[in-house]
């Protein structure tokens, strides 16, 4: 039996806006942070008073999800290694979806691990606001 143009036109509106909202959804958000079996790297920095970790997410070695806790405190029990406080969630992240070095950054400013609340950071954006000339 024939479909009729109408039906035809339904159903591929359906479908379009079912592949809009999967695209728009993943592009406006950031997977969790992954458990230590994706753990790449970790490294830490007391100047600024962040710990970063990097993660693998496909399990290849390639880094493409990272994260920044916050250090509170630094205590130096063994004079040959440190032991951190941190935040338990992290403040900053950076996701790279497609591995292709293209990085976004998002800041979850309260560091209570809701992504939810997480805000992209868009640096081309301020970019333009601080290489502007002064007059």
């Amino acid at each position: 039996m024939a479909k009729s143009i109408r039906t035809l036109f339904i159903e591929a509106t359906i479908l379009l806006c079912l592949m809009c909202a999967v695209d728009s959804r993943a592009a406006s958000s950031i997977p969790e942070e992954p458990g230590e079996e994706f753990l790449v790297e970790q490294s830490y920095d007391t100047i600024v008073g962040l710990l970063f970790r990097a993660y693998s997410l496909h399990r290849d070695g390639e880094v493409d999800y990272r994260t920044a806790r916050q250090i509170m405190g630094v205590s130096y029990d063994d004079p040959a290694s440190a032991e951190l406080d941190v935040t338990p969630y992290p403040i900053f992240y950076w996701y790279d979806p497609k591995q292709d070095g293209q990085w976004e950054m998002w800041m979850d400013p309260d560091g209570e691990g809701r992504l939810t609340d997480a805000v992209r950071y868009n640096v081309t954006e301020d970019r333009k606001e601080i290489d502007r000339p002064h007059r």
